[in-house]
């Protein structure tokens, strides 16, 4: 559409004017006239009367970006609604200005380095021009001729501005429909529950055809029950929502989705745009990397760089459901003469069996940690009084792992200190660890004194 103007535009000027060469240029982009220099890509390119060099020189410029003064549209130069430049003033070296190729004579004729130039106006912004040269009767034109190519130039200025518009609206729209229904992408829109518009890829991600996808009600049942209230509301929220979310395909396998929201309107009521695509294997990556990061090779146990990690979240917790939390350290007792009698890498077995035996009596949602070399820590959520009772189920286990896998009179067995935090008494958690050592170092000290008896509500 934009060169079936600019064609038109050059064929005009020249079969309105004694001209014989002419050069029509639209911007992708309107630039400012009041600028000194500007930028503008060159969108097209149409011409009439140049030689087959020149016509390839200022073709191959389509799409290329070019920086141009904008000394051409300096009010000095201009004739109405053109500029005329006599031999050149200063712009004729610019690559969309093509002077003459002949001489003229005459000191009231052209001259071969003469520019014309009529810009392509919408208001203050130029989004092109087409530039004429090489008159048949060498003479310069007459306000008649200027008049009459400065009318085509609005006339084309219009018709350019439209059809850029036009261009652009269907480069966007073939571009939207490629993406949407050619995509890896998912992608949906949702109103009131429902799906009213799902391409392809998200039926196929889902393992659904598409008729059957675009059939579910209410839409997010494909999401997993656990993770449904982070999409509850998306047609509300005025901010983008991203998250990675559990869905269940159609044939009950999980898989991970990274799922991003926006609201929307759709022909007045509020709906919401959705587009997915599958993470499952990136999860189940992150998932291996990280347990292996916040796992302790040699036994098992989560290590420090967890504890450091995840206790805020859990002391979080605490606040809100108002449960207290404590925090119990263990010290193997008498591991350094296994060590030395045993060897190191029996020591290494000792530290591996003992942490299980320890892990194995403590409930689902405590945590155990190595906290650095014989030194255990456990977490243990709503726990507060009652420590006593999990301090003496770790020291059976140990004392039963230690007569079931050492050799007499070899032994082992693990000395415990604690503290709770308390959402009632919030404390920093630092104290709350040199709390609990403190009453570990007390228990060592007093090994007669059952570990139980000592601990500190913090």
């Amino acid at each position: 559409m934009v060169r079936q103007v600019l064609r038109g535009s050059v064929a005009c000027s020249l079969g309105r004017s004694s001209f014989r060469r002419a050069l029509a240029v639209c911007f992708a982009e309107p630039i400012d006239q009041q600028t000194r220099m500007a930028k503008a890509m060159v969108a097209d390119i149409a011409h009439i009367g140049l030689s087959e060099e020149l016509g390839q020189r200022v073709e191959a410029m389509i799409g290329t970006t070019i920086e141009i003064s904008t000394a051409r549209y300096d009010p000095m130069y201009q004739l109405g609604g053109a500029f005329y430049h006599p031999r050149g003033g200063g712009v004729a070296a610019e690559p969309t200005i093509i002077p003459s190729s002949r001489r003229f004579c005459g000191a009231s004729s052209w001259k071969e380095s003469d520019i014309l130039l009529f810009p392509f106006r919408m208001g203050e912004k130029v989004i092109g021009h087409i530039s004429v040269d090489d008159p048949a009767d060498g003479r310069l034109p007459t306000q008649a001729i200027l008049k009459t190519l400065e009318d085509m130039a609005d006339v084309a200025a219009v018709a350019l501005y439209e059809a850029t518009s036009l261009q652009k609206l269907g480069k966007s729209h073939d571009l939207f429909r490629f993406l949407t229904e050619k995509g890896l992408t998912g992608m949906m829109v949702v109103e009131d529950e429902q799906v009213r518009y799902a391409n392809e890829s998200a039926a196929t991600l889902l393992g659904y055809e598409l008729s059957e996808f675009q059939r579910l009600s209410p839409w997010w049942s494909f999401i997993h029950p656990d993770d449904r209230p982070a999409v509850w509301g998306v047609q509300d929220s005025p901010h983008r929502m991203s998250d990675s979310i559990r869905a269940i395909r159609r044939d009950g396998r999980v898989i991970w989705l990274a799922l991003s929201s926006q609201s929307m309107r759709r022909d007045g009521s509020l709906a919401a745009a959705i587009e997915f695509y599958d993470v499952t294997d990136h999860v189940a990556r992150e998932t291996e990397l990280e347990a292996k990061a916040f796992r302790d090779p040699l036994t098992g146990l989560m290590n420090r760089a967890f504890f450091e990690s995840a206790i805020q979240q859990e002391i979080e917790r605490s606040k809100r459901y108002k449960r207290p939390i404590t925090l119990l350290l263990g010290d193997l007792r008498r591991f350094k003469a296994i060590n030395d009698a045993l060897g190191h890498q029996e020591g290494d077995r000792v530290l591996a069996g003992v942490a299980r035996s320890m892990q194995d009596v403590l409930r689902d949602s405590d945590w155990g940690i190595r906290y650095g070399g014989d030194e255990f820590l456990f977490v243990l959520p709503e726990t507060g009084s009652g420590v006593d009772v999990v301090i003496a189920r770790l020291q059976r286990a140990v004392e039963q792992w230690s007569v079931d896998n050492l050799p007499k009179p070899l032994s082992v067995g693990v000395d415990c200190g604690w503290a709770s935090w308390s959402p009632d008494e919030p404390r920093p958690l630092q104290q709350i660890i040199a709390e609990a050592d403190a009453v570990l170092y007390r228990s060592k000290r007093n090994a007669g004194v059952g570990s139980g008896e000592l601990g500190a509500q913090v």
